[in-house]
């Protein structure tokens, strides 16, 4: 994996993220709505909305991996949580199969699994039990 693409970048993750690889790989492409500051290194900066589907097809051109950060990150309105964690995601998703991505990265929260008892040991295999939306 060469080249990187960070949905999401301006957020707190993307954040900590784009300061732990810059000069790690030959690009970090960044993508956020949010102000991303300048490109620094081998950072490429892209202002776009995950929900466009062809500002996302344009940002997946020539990307090996990428990593999805961007959405609601906390319980929200269901005409936030649509648009920007159902819809974004999947042209998230789709942009990258279409440009040929060999990875992604799907940042989740803990809620997909938050439905399960507490004194509960759980792990990757665990089945999603959603606890909001």
């Amino acid at each position: 994996m060469k080249r990187i693409l960070i949905t999401g970048a301006a957020g707190q993750i993307g954040v900590a993220l784009r300061k732990g690889l810059r000069g790690s790989y030959p690009l970090v492409r960044l993508l956020d709505v949010a102000p991303l500051g300048k490109a620094e290194g081998k950072e490429e900066v892209i202002t776009a909305d995950i929900r466009d589907n062809a500002a996302m097809e344009k940002a997946m051109e020539g990307i090996d991996c990428v990593v999805h950060l961007a959405g609601a990150s906390v319980e929200s309105p269901w005409d936030k949580v649509l648009p920007l964690n159902i819809e974004g995601c999947y042209n998230t998703f789709e942009a990258a199969r279409r440009q040929g991505v060999k990875r992604v990265i799907f940042a989740s929260s803990n809620h997909a699994v938050g439905f399960h008892r507490r004194e509960r040991f759980i792990d990757n295999t665990v089945v999603p039990r959603p606890d909001t939306r």
